[in-house]
């Protein structure tokens, strides 16, 4: 499988650390030495028009960066892809509404409910459809992490400093990649790739509930006054005792699979969940600060869009050097929710041009 092109979209102004600190009352260094995190971007009812505001609307402006970026017409495409934790509806798929949005029609749509790993099993899926005979198609990773958390500031506020983490952790965003099985000029050519689920007899250490018509139940707040039971939730111990361990492994099964030593491998993308805790997986793997491609400090923990934004800014870092050719990506991504591990081995084919 080839990735021909690539796309990033971030909704909006970047919401600082500062931002949060004056409209919650929170403090500006607690929140980066607790997260690492020093901005992200939020979707927003009050943007301005053309700014996304929904999962389906940063996903169609992704599908459409990628499209022009390979310079392709719908027609060109077999399949599109949707990963997404937060669409729109359930039903409508929100893959249908993007799809629609980008002119496709008469093709197998598919739309994969997950975390961060999404994004990876919507590659792995691409792959099995060209193997299959499939010739070209678009896959896309989205998601609006701030329906998560109450629309009310009030209401955020009642939520405590535990919650309040969550909310300067994640951000939104969605990213693109144009697939095929076969072409010619400048692509990421997959060399390998690891997607498998290590989840049984482990409890999930992220939850993201879903309610019905009722809405979220009441339960007793951090003072006891009673608040709305919060939409997400995250065992933090869990995830600093296992991930970086996982990660670690991974990395080091995908390079013995395609015989690349770790130290001489160009571009590392490591795990994402903040900046805190990336920073110790990348240390963890043993990977260098100039291999590592990083980029949740800046965006937030946006889920499906991060392995996307970050595959995109490796390929920048590529491109930008008019002698490369040949250059290694390692990509790794690590979902605690069910406890899902996943990767990519890539090789770059056409110099510094894109």
């Amino acid at each position: 499988m080839r990735i021909r092109a690539l796309s990033e979209v971030l909704p909006g102004e970047p919401v600082t650390n500062r931002d949060l600190a004056e409209r919650f009352g929170l403090h500006e260094r607690w929140l980066e030495r607790t997260t690492g995190n020093r901005s992200r971007y939020l979707c927003s009812p009050h943007s301005p028009e053309g700014v996304p505001r929904l999962t389906g609307e940063l996903a169609t402006a992704a599908g459409r960066q990628a499209m022009d970026e390979a310079a392709l017409d719908p027609g060109a495409l077999d399949f599109l892809i949707l990963a997404t934790a937060s669409p729109d509806h359930l039903m409508p798929s929100t893959a249908n509404l993007v799809a629609d949005r980008l002119g496709l029609n008469d093709l197998p749509v598919f739309q994969l409910m997950s975390g961060c790993a999404g994004a990876l099993q919507g590659l792995y899926t691409a792959r099995a459809l060209l193997a299959s005979g499939a010739t070209r198609g678009l896959v896309i990773g989205a998601d609006t992490c701030r329906k998560l958390m109450p629309a009310d500031e009030e209401a955020v506020r009642a939520l405590g400093p535990a919650a309040m983490v969550n909310f300067a952790m994640f951000g939104d965003g969605a990213g693109a990649a144009v697939v095929e099985s076969q072409g010619s000029g400048p692509a990421l050519t997959t060399e390998h790739m690891v997607l498998r689920t290590l989840g049984k007899g482990r409890e999930p250490a992220q939850l993201v509930r879903w309610y019905g018509a009722d809405g979220a139940p009441e339960v007793d707040g951090p003072k006891g006054a009673p608040v709305r039971e919060p939409m997400a939730q995250e065992d933090y111990k869990a995830i600093e005792a296992h991930v970086p361990g996982l990660a670690a492994e991974l990395l080091t099964e995908l390079a013995a699979a395609v015989g690349w030593p770790v130290p001489e491998v160009e571009h590392v993308l490591t795990p994402q969940l903040n900046g805190v805790m990336t920073e110790r997986i990348r240390e963890h793997m043993g990977v260098r600060p100039e291999q590592a491609v990083s980029c949740v400090a800046d965006t937030g923990n946006n889920g499906n869009a991060l392995p996307f934004i970050q595959l995109n800014r490796a390929l920048g870092r590529i491109v930008g050097d008019p002698a490369s050719h040949g250059e290694r990506v390692l990509l790794t991504a690590v979902e605690s929710s069910k406890w899902v591990v996943s990767g990519m081995a890539l090789r770059w084919d056409g110099g510094g041009e894109r």
